[in-house]
C-alpha cells in the first residue's frame, strides 16, 4: 500500500509540475526533446506509438462537467492508474485513481464559468503517463 501512496503523491505532483513547466511554442527543438519518452500525447507517443489510441484520455466537457475515458483494457496485471486534471496556470483540479476491477472514467467539475486550458493525464502501469491538453 505505501507503494501506491508514493506513486499517487508523485504523480499528483508531476502532473502539477508538468503543466507549470509547460514548453513553451517558441521552444528548440532540443527542449522538446527532453520529454520524448517520458510524457506521451498522441503527437508524440515515443516508443509506444502503436498504443497511443489504448492510453491517450479522451475528453468531453459539457457545461462545467469535463468527463475523461481512457480506451484501455483493465486487468490485474495491465490497468489505468489514474487520470488527473490540471488547469491553466498549473492549478490542480481533481485525480481519480482506479483499481484494475474499475471502468477508466472518471467526472471532474470545472469552476463556473471557467475557460482556459485544461490538462488531462491517464496513468497506465506499464506505458506511462499520457497527456491531453485542450482548451474550453
Amino acid at each position: 500500500m505505501e507503494r501506491r501512496r508514493f506513486v499517487r503523491t508523485a504523480l499528483s505532483g508531476a502532473a502539477a509540475a508538468a503543466t507549470a513547466f509547460a514548453i513553451p511554442a517558441g521552444a528548440n527543438a532540443a527542449e522538446a526533446d527532453n520529454l520524448t519518452n517520458i510524457v506521451f500525447t498522441e503527437e508524440d507517443p515515443g516508443h509506444f506509438a502503436k498504443l497511443a489510441g489504448l492510453h491517450v484520455p479522451k475528453v468531453e466537457v459539457s457545461g462545467n462537467t469535463l468527463n475523461v475515458t481512457t480506451p484501455h483494457p483493465m486487468s490485474e496485471a495491465h490497468y489505468i492508474v489514474s487520470h488527473t486534471v490540471v488547469l491553466e496556470g498549473g492549478k490542480f483540479l481533481d485525480r481519480k485513481t482506479f483499481s484494475w476491477k474499475d471502468k477508466p472514467t472518471s467526472t471532474h467539475q470545472l469552476p463556473d464559468g471557467f475557460k482556459g486550458k485544461i490538462t488531462v493525464t491517464s496513468t497506465c502501469n506499464l506505458h506511462d503517463w499520457w497527456l491531453k491538453d485542450l482548451t474550453v
